[in-house]
């Protein structure tokens, strides 16, 4: 996410497991300023990004693209700015494989009736909630390997 989050994160090694590590980044977070929160958030690739700039576990959470993908990717282009032009950072919502036309009506709810300190709460946890996703799939992936998890 940003330097000093990683860098707070390190220093508090080592972990025992990914879960251990993940509850310390979310106490970490909230220990930040609300600057240094907004870097966190603003860090998240946008939804509805072109594909060239997502990472390969973005990609995959957000889906294939559809029959009408460029339609779609202009809508998100306009929900984004609303939202960005409103609370003054990114909108971060847990995909979790739902297609990008299911999330509409969650980012119009929240541009019209949430708050800059209710949406950076909801951003952040929303990255947290993706980051042990990501670590349950990669944990799941490997699980077939009969070597214990090492310390992180």
């Amino acid at each position: 996410p940003t330097a000093l989050l990683t860098q707070r994160i390190y220093d508090a090694c080592p972990y025992e497991s990914y879960d251990q590590l993940l509850d310390k980044a979310d106490e970490l977070i909230k220990e930040l300023s609300p600057l240094e929160q907004l870097e966190v958030v603003n860090a998240h690739p946008r939804i509805g990004e072109k594909a060239t700039k997502l990472s390969a576990l973005s990609k995959i959470e957000q889906g294939n693209a559809s029959a009408n993908e460029d339609a779609v990717l202009a809508k998100w282009a306009e929900l984004n700015k609303q939202y960005e032009d409103k609370y003054g950072f990114r909108f971060v919502i847990f995909v979790n494989g739902r297609s990008k036309e299911s999330l509409f009506p969650i980012v119009e709810d929240r541009i019209a009736n949430s708050t800059k300190t209710q949406e950076l709460v909801t951003g952040l946890s929303e990255m947290v909630d993706i980051a042990r996703d990501r670590a349950r799939k990669l944990q799941a992936a490997n699980s077939s390997e009969a070597a214990p998890s090492p310390k992180i």
